[in-house]
């Protein structure tokens, strides 16, 4: 148990922004010509999370380096009294746009954006109706359609720590919910694009935040037979990662590249992580500036990006080039141009009764 709360601390850590770690509450700019684009981006937090804040900063210096902008980012810090004041003073100044994100400065971003309607805002990882604010979303179903290809492909690798006898996988999610369920139905859509004969277990933490719940229900899974789970369990993901780590099976991440984040503190805790599901924000922030600056997307309109514009995806980081087959990361190569294509359909949950979700769900039960 002592581990556990241990490695939740390094997770929440990783997850909400290090306080104060190398970050400085300074902004951090980089001048350009009068005429270049001029974007600003308000940390809600810190770089250094190797999560969305990072992320979004990355996206950011890719339109510094290769489209010569100006850009501007400033950590806000971890003191949320003092956001208006960051959001007041910078919709002041002369930007084509101010991008902030995620939902804890959601209701802050769309006051500031009614007050200064002549001024472009971005937010990410959220939506919204303030007509001068464009709100980026993220095709879960799509990132989670590659996690079900990723393990089914792997049933097959020949890996000493997969059973291919036994065609079964596992999910782990945090609440029986759309926008979890929006992943399970991905899944299992990737699932079956690989070989429709696969089972899959599914549980729910029930909560958001409970990391042993989370370790003991993903222990179940393994020990029912589930040769990989894949697991958007929200901050409790903590718990499968220690269960995969404990079991010596595979698990699939979500939403946090949780290996690059705790490789360099646990590195045996985060051994069998094959890879993560992402949100990958940089590279829906230089879609959505881009598409601002050519016309193409608009303030006006709210999102919702997937695999056809880069903006979701597994990580491809050292471990996953590691531990999955050259031949697996190519095939999977594939599959995600052909979903983003539309020649590979996803189903969503969000459109679905809680009645089909169910029906689908249990269909896939061994």
């Amino acid at each position: 148990m002592k581990k556990i709360t241990v490695w939740f601390c390094i997770l929440v850590l990783c997850i909400v922004n290090v306080a104060f770690a190398g970050g400085s509450k300074e902004p951090q700019t980089a001048s350009k010509a009068d005429d270049s684009f001029k974007a600003l981006y308000l940390v809600n937090g810190n770089l250094g999370d190797k999560g969305f804040y990072d992320s979004a900063a990355s996206g950011f210096y890719t339109l510094q380096d290769e489209d010569k902008a100006t850009i501007k980012i400033v950590e806000m810090g971890r003191n949320e009294a003092s956001y208006e004041g960051f959001f007041l003073d910078a919709s002041e100044q002369d930007w084509d746009v101010i991008v902030s994100g995620t939902w804890s400065v959601k209701e802050l971003a769309e006051n500031v954006a009614n007050q200064f309607p002549d001024k472009n805002y971005i937010f990410f990882d959220g939506v919204s109706d303030v007509p001068n604010l464009m709100g980026i979303a993220y095709k879960s179903n799509e990132t989670a359609f590659m996690a079900g290809s990723l393990a089914a492909l792997m049933l097959d690798s020949g890996d000493a720590k997969v059973d291919a006898s036994k065609r079964i996988l596992g999910f782990i999610g945090s609440m029986d919910t759309p926008n979890i369920n929006d992943f399970l139905i991905g899944y299992i859509d990737g699932i079956q694009y690989i070989d429709p004969s696969i089972k899959v277990l599914t549980s729910y933490v029930g909560s958001f935040e409970d990391v042993p719940k989370c370790m003991e229900m993903t222990t179940q899974l393994y020990n029912q037979g589930a040769q990989i789970v894949y697991a958007p369990a929200s901050q409790s993901i903590l718990g499968a990662v220690t269960a995969s780590s404990k079991s010596d099976k595979y698990l699939i991440a979500c939403d946090t590249d949780i290996w690059t984040a705790m490789e360099g503190t646990d590195a045996n805790a985060v051994r069998n992580v094959l890879s993560s599901s992402l949100k990958k924000v940089g590279e829906s922030l230089v879609v959505a500036m881009r598409g601002l600056q050519d016309g193409t997307m608009s303030t006006k309109e709210n999102y919702t990006l997937g695999l056809k514009s880069g903006s979701v995806g597994l990580a491809d980081n050292a471990n996953y080039q590691k531990l999955v087959p050259a031949n697996i990361r190519t095939k999977l190569e594939m599959i995600s141009k052909d979903v983003g294509d539309g020649k590979i359909a996803v189903r969503e949950a969000m459109g679905m009764t809680t009645e089909a979700v169910a029906t689908i769900r249990d269909s896939m039960k061994p």
